[in-house]
This record gives C-alpha cells, sequence and structure tokens, in this order.
C-alpha cells in the first residue's frame, strides 16, 4: 500500500471537534471542509487553533467531507451551516445547489493540475495533452473542463482518452505507470512526490495556461446569510485571519493542524500550505485582501461551467450565486 493511500486511509477517520470543556459561551457553527482533512485545510485549522474563531465569539466545528459534491449537500440540507464550496461544482449542481451563496473566494486560481512522470509522459505544455491517457472520473465534470482547456490551446479535446480511476487509486496508478497522467489538485504534489521514488512528478498546471476562474470558497445558505449575517462576517473574518498566518508561517500552521488530525504529516502539511499559496494569492489579493470577489471572474466561473459541462436543472447565473457585503471592512491582506 502507497503512503498516499495509506494517508487517505488515515485521515478518512479524523473528526475534529472542541471538547465540551474547550467551548466557551458562544455561537455554535459547523464548517464542512471540501474533501477528508488535508495539509491544505491547514489555514481553517490556525483559525481554530490560534482563538481567531474564539475572539470573534464563535464555537467552530470542522468536519471533513467526502467531496465537493457532499459538502454542497451537506450545506443545502443544514448539516453544516458554512462550506469551503467548490464554485465549479456549485455551477455545475444547478438548480438543485441554487439556495448556496458564496461570500469569499480563497482559491483564487483554480487548483487543478495534470500529473505526469518525468521520465515518462512528462506533460508540461497543453500541446502534449493531445492522444493523452488521463486518469480521472467518469462522472466528474474535470475531463469536461480538461477538454474545454485543450479546445483553448488549440488542441483536439476528442484525442483526451479518459480512464475512470477512483480518486484514491490515481496517485497509486500513475507510480506503477499503469496510467500515464491523473488530474490532480496542485496541493497534492508532496504526497505524489513520496509515492513515486523513481521519477519526478510533472504538475501541468491548468492555471498558468489560460484558466482563469474561481474555484474553491466560503458559502452558506440564503436563509443563514439572512437569519445570522454578522455570524458570516464572523466567521469569514476569523477564517481570512488564519489563512493569512498560515500561509506566512506554514510551519507553525502544521504543528497547529497535526493537533486536530494526528494522522497527517507535518511536513507535508508545510509544503501543501507553500503551494497555497500559489493559488491563494494574486495581484488582486495583495490589493484587496484574502477573500476578494471579483464580478467579473465570478461571472467568467459560472458562463465557462455553463457553457463546458452538463448542469443539472436550470443554470445559475454569478448574481444568484454570489452575495457581497460579507468580507471584512479592514482587508485581510498577506503578509
Amino acid at each position: 500500500m502507497s503512503t498516499f493511500t495509506k494517508l487517505i486511509g488515515l485521515a478518512l477517520t479524523a473528526m475534529v471537534a472542541l471538547t465540551p470543556s474547550a467551548r466557551a459561551q458562544g455561537t455554535d457553527v459547523k464548517f464542512i471542509l471540501d474533501f477528508i482533512s488535508l495539509g491544505r485545510h491547514a489555514p481553517w485549522y490556525v483559525a481554530l487553533g490560534k482563538g481567531y474563531y474564539k475572539d470573534e465569539g464563535l464555537n467552530v466545528t470542522i468536519l471533513p467531507s467526502k467531496g465537493t459534491a457532499d459538502a454542497i449537500r451537506s450545506v443545502v440540507t443544514g448539516i453544516a451551516e458554512i462550506g469551503f464550496i467548490d464554485i465549479p461544482s456549485l455551477v455545475a449542481s444547478g438548480s438543485a445547489a441554487g439556495n448556496v451563496k458564496i461570500v469569499a473566494v480563497n482559491y483564487q486560481k483554480p487548483p487543478y493540475c495534470v500529473f505526469s512522470l518525468d521520465p515518462g509522459a512528462n506533460i508540461t505544455q497543453p500541446k502534449q495533452l493531445a492522444g493523452l491517457e488521463f486518469g480521472s472520473s467518469t462522472s466528474s465534470f474535470l475531463p469536461r473542463i480538461m477538454q474545454a482547456f485543450m479546445e483553448m490551446n488549440g488542441v483536439d479535446s476528442k484525442t483526451l482518452k479518459v480512464v475512470n480511476i477512483d480518486g484514491s487509486a490515481r496517485v497509486p496508478m500513475l507510480a506503477a505507470r499503469k496510467v500515464a497522467s491523473v488530474d490532480q489538485f496542485i496541493m497534492s504534489e508532496p504526497a505524489i512526490r513520496r509515492a513515486v521514488t523513481d521519477a519526478t512528478p510533472k504538475c501541468l498546471f491548468l492555471g498558468d495556461f489560460g484558466l482563469d476562474i474561481y474555484s474553491n470558497s466560503i458559502g452558506t445558505t440564503e436563509e443563514f446569510l439572512t437569519k445570522h449575517p454578522d455570524v458570516v462576517k464572523k466567521f469569514v473574518r476569523a477564517s481570512l485571519r488564519g489563512w493569512q498566518y498560515a500561509l506566512a508561517h506554514p510551519e507553525e500552521a502544521a504543528q497547529i493542524q497535526v493537533q486536530y488530525v494526528k494522522a497527517l504529516n507535518p511536513e507535508i502539511i508545510a509544503e501543501e500550505v507553500k503551494i497555497l499559496k500559489r493559488i491563494a494569492v494574486t495581484p488582486e489579493v495583495e490589493k484587496n485582501g484574502f477573500g476578494t470577489v471579483s464580478l467579473d471572474t465570478m461571472k467568467r466561473t459560472v458562463d465557462f461551467m455553463n457553457k463546458n459541462v452538463e448542469i443539472a436543472g436550470e443554470k445559475l447565473t454569478a448574481e444568484q450565486i454570489y452575495r457581497p457585503g460579507f468580507l471584512p471592512e479592514t482587508p485581510v491582506l498577506p503578509q
């Protein structure tokens, strides 16, 4: 069993909750991640461990999920009040998730990578995607994003050979040379590097070649926003402070996270946090602070998904899913 697979297996058992003795008087908020707890999620645990939520009068519990669809469903059904919501997944859900509203964007660039190996397919340019064997999921929208990305870069998308592989099996199959490439988030590189001992992982980062859309963000329901606007503002402010501190102090962030998710390797956490800067800190963030949202980019994200991915139910618009006014009055700027 590979290191990556063991990590996934261990992390699936990790649940984070404050003990009763540690809970102060305040408003309880359940926050659900987009997946199991991994190093990329350290900023949320920093906000918890450094007491930023407590400073705002919030008792926050961080919950893992089975994936983006599960996170959206949990927010819609009230299992969690607030979630780490992937905007492309939200748009792909159509009217079924139209009640979820985005209030702050964390992944200013999409985290999508095509990982290959050197020696091996060694994919470093979009033109090399022609005829590529690509390990993904036929039930996911990511192959459609990849094909749209290929057309954007003048590559015939019909030549992409999508191989249906379960998420936990993709890296082991890449390491065993049973597939030429796989889709993974850019933050997966440290774990992939440890799983592949006889080659160098190569990431074709779609954000470097024209894919300019938003991804994971803070989202909640229209009802919760209406009933508890101050709670949402406090959660956003505390969370963005966690992002600010974690990205400036990745090693300390790792030590904080392993207090809550002991299955994780602090070295991998720190490496993932350093990679987060690539998708979380942009010129717009340096100017306007973490969480900043451009309506133009939001529209571009929604239009890209509506055009290239089959939508469940009625299509959503940027105006339907974005709610301005919940970012801190004093921007939380990168350190």
